[in-house]
Formats: C-alpha cells, sequence, structure tokens
C-alpha cells in the first residue's frame, strides 16, 4: 500500500503563522478568537492534496465534526468552510496585525529550501533552481506565496531600518539571479548533454560552483542577521 504523504512542514508553518492557531468555525459560528488547540484540515478530504487552498486549521471538536460523516444533519462544507477561513484571515489581519519579528520570521521563512542550502556539485540537479529565486523575491517583496497565500509585504515592516535590510536582501535574490543568468550565458552552467530534454541535471564548472555557493552563503548570511532561526550553514550532504 502506497504509503500516504504528510503536509510539508513549510506548508503547515505557512497555515499556522496565517491563521495564528485561531480555528476558522470558532470564529465565524460563536465569534471566538481565542487561540486552540486542533489539526489542519483538507478540506476537500483528499489528504493528498496539500495546497494552501485546501488546508485550514480547526480546533480539535470542529476538525473531528468536519472529517466525520453523517446522514442525519447537514455537515459543514467546502465552500462553507472556505468563506469562513477567509473571514478570520480578514479580522487577523485588521485587528492582530504581526509584529515585525512576526514578518521578517514569514518572509525569511522561504529560504530554508534546498535551492538556498544544498551544496552544488559538478552535476546538479537545477529544474526549479530558477523558479525557486523567481518566487522567494515575489514573497519578500509582496508577502505573496507560490501558493496563492497573501502573508504580510516588507511594506507593513514599522521599523524603517529593518525595512531597508529585508529591502538589502531583496538585492541580493535579484544579484543571484542575474549571476545565475550569466554563468548559463558563458557556458559555466549547461544543460547535460544526455539528450533528453526533462533531464533536470546541470554541469556546473568549478568557477560555477565557487559563484553560486559563495553569493548563497552570504545570501544566507543576510537571512540570518534578520532571523537567528534560519541557519546560515549549507545542509550536509553525503
Amino acid at each position: 500500500m502506497k504509503r500516504r504523504a504528510g503536509i510539508p512542514p513549510e506548508v503547515q508553518a505557512d497555515v499556522l503563522a496565517a491563521c495564528r492557531r485561531r480555528c476558522c468555525v470558532c470564529f465565524a459560528l460563536q465569534k471566538d478568537d481565542k487561540q486552540k488547540r486542533g489539526q489542519i484540515a483538507h478540506l476537500d478530504h483528499n489528504r493528498n492534496n496539500n495546497k494552501l487552498v485546501n488546508l485550514a486549521f480547526l480546533c480539535l471538536p470542529h476538525h473531528d465534526e468536519f472529517d466525520s460523516q453523517t446522514s442525519q444533519s447537514k455537515g459543514l462544507s467546502i465552500n462553507e468552510m472556505k468563506r469562513y477561513r477567509t473571514e478570520l484571515l480578514a479580522f487577523l489581519s485588521r485587528e492582530m496585525p504581526p509584529s515585525d519579528e512576526e514578518i521578517i520570521s514569514q518572509l525569511t521563512g522561504p529560504f530554508d529550501r534546498p535551492a538556498f542550502r544544498t551544496p552544488f556539485r559538478h552535476e546538479s540537479s537545477l529544474p526549479r533552481f530558477r523558479e525557486a529565486l523567481a518566487e522567494t523575491i515575489e514573497t519578500v517583496n509582496t508577502g505573496r506565496t507560490p501558493q496563492e497565500l497573501q502573508l504580510s509585504s516588507k511594506m507593513q515592516i514599522r521599523d524603517v531600518t529593518l525595512r531597508s535590510r529585508v529591502d538589502h536582501l531583496v538585492q541580493a535574490l535579484v544579484s543571484l539571479r542575474s549571476t545565475f543568468d550569466d554563468l548559463v550565458r558563458r557556458g559555466e552552467i549547461r544543460h547535460c548533454a544526455c539528450g533528453d530534454p526533462d533531464c533536470p541535471v546541470h554541469h556546473l564548472s568549478p568557477i560555477a560552483i565557487q559563484e553560486m555557493d559563495a553569493r548563497r552563503l552570504k545570501l544566507l548570511s543576510l537571512v540570518h542577521e534578520l532571523n537567528p532561526s534560519i541557519n546560515e550553514a549549507f545542509h550536509e550532504t553525503k
């Protein structure tokens, strides 16, 4: 039997950060905006569908109610749940704006991913590297995630110095992308010659490896200065 994939940790973090562990059903039906113990529910009941639009944090009783099947009463529908979630997120954005530290934590979360944390080798898989750069630039600039979740943007950071440091981080990301494109143009990074257009393997010259790793380590150092919970070193690989 194929093992069911769990919700990726970074997606769980996005869901919990957005709702601040408030249950959208409690809020909609009982005007209860207190923090709750709960679980993340799959709105379409498909536990392999871990897209953010399909997830909502519910308190334990409402999670059980939503997951249970009943023929005796009208259960909570997916459209109803999405409306409740929207109402809760709008309320939190209006009444409980995040602190600068919380905004920084959300915006730096995307850096804890292989695109920034895995050392390059002579042969490396790069099918999503440039996309990851574009996605991260978009998230840090606007708060919009690839999963269509709207986080707070850098413009909501109150401290002018902190906001300037985040701008500097975006500039470092753009510079990393420009360096990558330049190395591709110069042939220092090139697709492997296996003939398969879908092959993810690329060849990197020693120059490309040194330049890309140095720039990514500098980038991680900037992230770590903003958010010490993000490690400034590469992941260890065998």
